[in-house]
């Protein structure tokens, strides 16, 4: 079996759609894991929603999708996502927010646990260093842990019992075996590592790995459909530089 992972999506309907489209043409996949912020900042909350339901999906919330629903408050958000939170709301049909309100923190799929943030703070917490990558492995129970928030794609190994962080590196497996991991497929809808494209994983149950790719997608086009929504200009330019 083949599943697509992504996470960090936030409202970003072409991204998401190349991603989709990318993950297709390259072997395909059965299922999506979802691993929060599936809105937010981005133009097109209701469209995104949308398309994930049309798939096999498991997901999870993140702070972005807590705060367009009343599930968390603003006051730790910056200015630009609590901005773009208040905007969101305003864009969500009953049925969206029916979803996005169902939407676990934590979720246990075989050998994986999916959360956003980290398993020690599904919420908030971000698994940026070594420091909280190897506190964080004392919080689940599975092999793997799969996590979103930073936008940046890693892949963590515990090595007697100390976090090793690395680079994920693109189209390549990564054979996982019996070692426990905290992986981060990166962002979708909007990178932090520096490249614009969008970023997701596939991981093939069958040879054990897991892929990391990027999937180019039409970043005019959706900074015009932000401008059009009356968006934030910074949420907008960064888009270009994945930053």
């Amino acid at each position: 079996m083949r599943i697509l992972i992504v996470s960090d999506v936030h409202s970003n309907l072409e991204a998401f759609q190349s991603v989709i489209d990318h993950a297709g043409g390259n072997g395909g996949f059965q299922q999506i894991w979802e691993l929060g912020d599936l809105v937010g900042y981005g133009p097109d909350p209701a469209g995104c929603i949308d398309l994930l339901r049309e798939h096999d999906y498991v997901g999870v919330a993140g702070n972005h999708d807590l705060a367009a629903v009343g599930r968390l408050g603003l006051e730790q958000f910056n200015m630009y996502a609590a901005a773009a939170a208040r905007w969101t709301t305003t864009q969500l049909g009953d049925e969206h927010v029916e979803f996005l309100r169902g939407l676990p923190l934590k979720e246990e799929i075989g050998d994986f646990t999916a959360v956003h943030g980290s398993p020690r703070d599904p919420v908030w917490e971000y698994v940026v260093s070594t420091a909280s990558a190897t506190a964080n492995f004392g919080h689940f129970s599975t092999r793997r842990c799969l996590v979103g928030h930073s936008h940046l794609p890693f892949v963590c190994r515990l090595d007697d019992g100390k976090a090793t962080l690395y680079e994920f590196p693109l189209d390549l497996p990564v054979p996982l075996g019996n070692d426990r991991y905290i992986i981060n497929p990166g962002s979708v809808g909007q990178p932090r590592d520096g490249t614009p494209t969008a970023s997701y994983a596939v991981h093939d149950s069958d040879a054990d790995t897991i892929t990391h790719h990027r999937a180019a997608y039409d970043i005019p086009a959706t900074q015009e459909n932000m401008r059009e929504r009356g968006l934030l200009a910074y949420l907008i330019d960064r888009l270009a530089v994945g930053r």
